[in-house]
């Protein structure tokens, strides 16, 4: 029996601590049991796993309307029982990159870890070559956290290349927060985000025929992401496997969480990260 257990409140230690909701935390969560499973289903399988999380933040957030600091994902994967080979961690605020650095070296100066400062997008080479080369005698395998707060964050040729090696993708899209709330802006010929996340420059022909048909924006977005996964050679989970992750006062779509691997392990683990996603189950594997 292996269990995630809910974030832990902890006292503020000086260092930067960006605000989330406490939905925040669900998400986290999900990282955790999926990281959790990945690592024990491989481990026997592979010689090296890598973790990887490329919009990584000072690895603590500070829940909005409350006094409660919490680690992030960085942390909360740091701290788990199951560990990587390797951790990679990029982050584009400076400050932000400096405090994860100095938490991670204090709180877990036991794990592998690079904090890369800088956007991921530019530093895809860099990333890359943090992690263990592979060879005759060597397999990795990366499991890949993507958790950009808007569309523009995210460009698709960041994944093609990390692609490259055996990786698994968790994808935050932000279907609703952004992608609904701006799409008089991104349906403008020469507004490019779009183009960027999706990796497809012709997605507007597309758009103006399933619009037709009464599709939301939002569920486009997260189709038309799953088609460019399908091209590298990902399962496209769709719509009904992608989790919603909603707003706690007016419960409001925010955005969805997909999952994108190459193996049908992938898509198995994936349904049991969602089954067992109350903070007070453990789950079993």
């Amino acid at each position: 029996m292996a269990t995630v257990e809910p974030p832990k409140s902890l006292n503020d230690d000086g260092l930067p601590a960006p605000e989330i909701g406490t939905w925040g935390e669900e998400k986290h969560r999900h990282v955790q049991l999926y990281a959790a499973l990945f690592i024990r289903s491989m481990r026997t399988k592979w010689d090296s796993l890598i973790y990887l999380d490329l919009f990584a933040g000072s690895g603590r957030s500070r829940i909005r309307g409350t006094k409660r600091v919490v680690n992030a994902s960085p942390l909360l994967i740091l701290g788990m029982s199951e560990a990587f080979d390797k951790y990679i961690f990029c982050e584009g605020l400076e400050a932000n990159a400096e405090a994860l650095e100095k938490r991670c070296r204090r709180d877990f100066p036991y794990r592998k870890v690079t904090v890369i400062p800088g956007d991921a997008n530019i530093l895809t080479k860099k990333i890359i070559a943090e992690m263990p080369r592979p060879g005759q005698n060597r397999k990795v395998l990366g499991f890949c956290f993507l958790d950009p707060f808007q569309m523009q964050n995210l460009h698709f040729p960041t994944i093609v290349a990390l692609s490259q090696r055996f990786m698994d993708f968790l994808v935050l899209i932000p279907s609703s927060m952004d992608a609904n709330r701006n799409e008089h802006n991104y349906i403008q010929p020469r507004n490019k985000t779009v183009d960027n996340f999706v990796g497809n420059p012709e997605w507007r022909s597309r758009w103006n025929k399933e619009k037709v048909s009464g599709k939301s924006f939002e569920h486009f977005i997260v189709e038309e992401f799953g088609r460019s996964m399908h091209g590298l050679g990902y399962i496209d989970p769709g719509l009904k496997e992608a989790i919603m992750i909603r707003s706690d006062d007016k419960n409001l779509p925010l955005y969805r969480l997909a999952l994108y691997s190459k193996h049908k392990l992938g898509s198995r683990f994936w349904k049991e990260t969602k089954k067992y996603s109350n903070p007070q189950a453990g789950f079993e594997f």
